[in-house]
């Protein structure tokens, strides 16, 4: 007897798709399109060339502000990942106790608005903001910092902070499914626990970091509200550049092939990082 092929599951998921269809591929594909027309003096004009991905290479201004901001996402990515780990290690293998309510106050963290924490840090980070007042409190300096606020340096704290529950969470997951045994297991054939650490935890904690960084990596790269509140003239990132050419100049296909020019450079990034942890893991 023939099973009849039952299609629930293809109807169950069909909203789903149809969201990501209207909402994601669309627009996507609507702006890879547009990269290649040309900007017309009132309107778009269709057309097939690379001129507008010529511009941001060619461009100096373009040029460095889109590796300004791969660099701040990389950094960001960075720390973020360096201060979540141990975080996360110590939550997972030494404060189990601690776990549901640092996890808690994490998720609570997430549901406060975006624009409240970077004002926050702005007003943190400014002349008389918390770390100057302090600093001058005891003595430390005379005059306030100045290159705490409207510098590259106030876009990457203020990025940390917001980005760091994005970091904690992966790694997070990933300790959880390294089983105990496995390191009572290196500590009894003789590894002490840094190399069962080195050994065993980092790299099966690996996925869960590499998702942390990469989500840490692209959003703060791409990042439009931080740079524009806290990074001034010389924190500029390609964000504001591309919401210009939609917002002030219309010039859509240049702002798209810069969108797309950013998607790219984030995928070879995310791609070197991965065929580089690999060729480590071989190479053990």
């Amino acid at each position: 007897m023939v099973k009849k092929k039952n299609y629930t599951h293809i109807f169950l998921l069909s909203p789903f798709f149809i969201y990501f269809t209207i909402f994601f591929i669309v627009p996507i594909g609507a702006l890879f399109i547009y990269s290649f027309w040309i900007a017309g003096t009132t309107d778009m004009i269709p057309a097939f060339t690379l001129k507008n991905y010529i511009n941001v290479i060619v461009e100096q201004l373009y040029r460095s502000i889109l590796l300004r901001s791969i660099l701040i996402g990389f950094i960001t990515g960075i720390i973020c990942v360096a201060a979540s780990y141990p975080l996360a290690y110590a939550l997972t293998f030494k404060y189990k106790k601690l776990q549901d309510v640092v996890l808690y106050l994490i998720l609570i963290s997430l549901f406060s608005s975006y624009l409240v924490r970077v004002y926050a840090w702005k007003a943190i980070l400014g002349n008389s903001g918390l770390i100057n007042t302090v600093l001058k409190y005891i003595g430390v300096i005379k005059e306030p910092l100045r290159f705490l606020l409207y510098s590259p340096t106030a876009v990457v704290i203020t990025l940390v902070f917001i980005l760091i529950p994005f970091t904690l969470l992966p790694i997070f997951s990933s300790l959880q499914n390294i089983s105990p045994d496995l390191i009572e297991a290196a500590k009894d054939l003789g590894a002490n626990g840094a190399k069962a650490f080195y050994k065993i935890t980092l790299p099966l904690s690996m996925p869960g970091v590499m998702t942390g960084f990469i989500f840490a990596f692209i959003l703060s790269s791409g990042d439009y509200v931080t740079p524009q509140l806290v990074g001034g003239t010389t924190g500029l990132m390609i964000g504001r550049i591309i919401a210009d050419q939609f917002g002030f100049v219309f010039n859509w296909p240049l702002g798209s092939a810069m969108a797309y020019f950013l998607i790219f450079v984030s995928v070879l990034v995310i791609y070197a990082l991965t065929w580089i942890t690999r060729l480590l893991k071989l190479n053990k």
